[in-house]
């Protein structure tokens, strides 16, 4: 799969990306098997956002997650405005994608 400069970040994410919004309206193993065939088949931007499903989103990308993370470019998002909530937003974010970092994190 191609892949392109994400802006000045020094990363490379594939053309097609993996949202995660819509992983809410399938089963986990439905999930799962998704984004393990992106994974596959070359894809390596993932992103999905705490609020989606109040982490339902997250939690299910994080089964992949544990074995995968080093594939790809995991993008999260927080709504927190202040520096309390930003911190606990990510450090939700961080347990549910069950990782210990995350690539780029929108606001």
């Amino acid at each position: 799969m191609q892949k392109r400069k994400f802006g000045k970040t020094g990363l490379e994410v594939s053309l097609l990306g993996f949202g995660g919004f819509h992983l809410l309206e399938i089963p986990s193993d439905d999930a799962i098997d998704l984004l393990n065939q992106y994974l596959n088949r070359g894809g390596n931007y993932i992103e999905t956002a705490a609020a989606y499903g109040e982490g339902e989103s997250e939690r299910k990308i994080g089964f992949v997650m544990k074995d995968r993370r080093e594939e790809c470019v995991l993008v999260s998002k927080s709504g927190g405005r202040d520096g309390t909530s930003f911190r606990k937003n990510v450090e939700q974010s961080l347990i549910n994608l069950q990782t210990n970092f995350l690539d780029v994190v929108l606001m």
